[in-house]
């Protein structure tokens, strides 16, 4: 590494050539501007239509009218984790494990297992009759690695015997630094290696003492460097996630961070940005009090510099401006599909979401998302009487797609093909709506021209936007979506003052 001066240098000057902070308020005045709040209910612009945007429908319909392709991705929920960090709001509830805390907590987590299993067998059975195979695996949540051996192994087993899994199929699973370094820990992941997981993936959001305790995260540094040699003798793939601004997080925390991962050198790094719902850290974030514990824009945007710079000088590539690889051969293919809706993911649990058939709005195939019942409790319910939990979606018609194709494709290069250019041509005021938006963020510099190795035209964020990047990416949802993002923030203020 270089050091820590000449790297502060290094990304202050980058800053600089690309107009930060001069040109802020032109970007603040078209939109783009670093933000602390969830992106259509998501940390960032990973699944499109947003979970936020989708209405209430009838589960029936949805079964009845999706059409599944050749393939899917599988992503199954574990709605369970050891602690409850202060910033996370995703669909989770308290379980330290069996071992640490026997008793009621079990047979709730038995219960939502039972349920977990049905809606496995359930869209096997759909899947089955539609010929369609499952191209990769994620098991995530929550934190699956907090469930017995025993039952991680059989929920393996019922993927395994359920779908048509593909031989190269990768099969994820998630875990966390106390689990993975549990007494049962390592075995239980080489077990898990035997019966086909290929790849681990674990959050440690900082190796910074000060920001893990106000995180909740129920550890010190030394617990997260300890999973990380776990995990590099173990599996040859692995990932882990950071969280850059967090509450007492900073550009020297940042730089910490990177001492430590030039000792780890994981495979794959995702450095996520940090970005609060309803939970501990989006109150403090607005509180007048605590808000001063938080980066400012300009020290994001400079710690995101650090980032990506000495990532580089550490020989990582840079998928996007999220993610790391210390080798192309360690790509994440789930994260990539997640991302796009031109493939299909099946998503099974509590809050689970779906993506089926996106890219094929010509024909009788039309795109649908979908998303579970987020309530642990009704989910469970749900599935055990009987009902499929899916609790609301929205079709993906020509509109979605156009926007999609904006939303998602810009993160790596967007390409527009046959279909999207018969899209814009028959409707002319979508066209011209997006024509308007590129041509405003491309004046500010945050969208750039580029040529495809095929010498194709396209359009992709520039080295500037990718520094917003999920706050320019949001900017092309649709006009259905933002509508129906203005009533759901307009409906909670409502509750919030009632």
């Amino acid at each position: 590494m270089r050091s820590r001066e000449a790297a502060f240098d290094q990304a202050r000057s980058s800053l600089r050539r690309l107009g930060i902070p001069a040109e802020l308020p032109a970007l603040h005045a078209a939109g783009i501007g670093i933000s602390r709040a969830v992106l259509g209910g998501s940390h960032s612009v990973a699944i499109y239509p947003p979970i936020d945007s989708l209405v209430a429908l009838d589960p029936s319909r949805v079964v009845e009218t999706v059409e599944w392709g050749a393939d899917t991705s599988l992503y199954v929920h574990i709605a369970f984790c050891e602690t409850r960090c202060t910033f996370c709001h995703y669909t989770v509830d308290h379980y330290a494990g069996r071992a640490k805390h026997p008793g009621t907590d079990d047979a709730k987590v038995a219960r939502y297992l039972t349920a977990l299993n049905r809606e496995l067998a359930f869209w096997g059975a759909q899947l089955a009759r539609a010929g369609t195979a499952v191209s990769s695996v994620y098991i995530g949540g929550g934190t699956p690695l907090v469930i017995e051996e025993a039952v991680l192994r059989g929920l393996i087993r019922t993927i395994q015997n359920e779908y048509d899994v593909l031989s190269r199929a990768e099969i994820c699973i998630e875990g966390s630094p106390l689990t993975v370094t549990a007494p049962e820990g390592e075995d239980k992941l080489r077990s898990l290696k035997a019966q086909g997981v290929t790849r681990l993936s674990f959050g440690v959001q900082s190796f910074d003492d000060d920001v893990l305790k106000f995180a909740a995260r129920g550890y010190k540094r030394e617990t997260p460097i300890r999973a990380c040699e776990i995990a590099n003798g173990i599996f040859e793939n692995w990932n882990l996630d950071l969280i850059q601004g967090l509450y007492k997080g900073s550009s020297s925390e940042i730089w910490g961070n990177l001492e430590t991962i030039a000792e780890i050198r994981p495979p794959h790094l995702t450095w996520y940005h940090g970005r609060f719902g309803d939970r501990p850290q989006g109150h403090w974030y607005r509180t007048e009090t605590k808000q001063a514990g938080f980066e400012d824009e300009f020290a994001t945007l400079l710690g995101r510099m650090l980032i990506w710079q000495e990532m580089a000088v550490l020989g990582y590539d840079q998928t996007d401006g999220n993610r790391f690889v210390r080798s192309r051969q360690y790509t994440d293919p789930f994260k990539k599909i997640r991302t796009s809706a031109s493939n299909d993911l099946l998503g099974v649990g509590a809050g689970a979401y779906s993506h089926v058939g996106a890219k094929a709005t010509k024909g009788n195939r039309r795109g649908h998302v979908f998303r579970n019942e987020p309530n642990i409790r009704a989910y469970v319910d749900a599935v055990l009487n009987g009902n499929v939990p899916v609790a609301t979606g929205r079709a993906v018609d020509e509109e979605e797609l156009v926007a999609a194709s904006y939303a998602t494709g810009l993160r790596t290069g967007r390409i527009e093909d046959e279909n999207l250019r018969s899209i814009r041509s028959a409707r002319q005021q979508l066209s011209r709506h997006y024509d308007a938006l590129v041509n405003k963020l491309s004046n500010v510099g945050a969208l750039e021209a580029y040529l495809d190795d095929n010498g194709q035209a396209g359009l992709r964020l520039s080295s500037l936007g990718k520094l917003f990047e999920d706050e320019t990416l949001s900017l092309f949802f649709s006009p259905a979506v933002k509508s129906a993002l203005a009533m759901k923030t307009i409906s909670e203020r409502k509750l919030q003052h009632a």
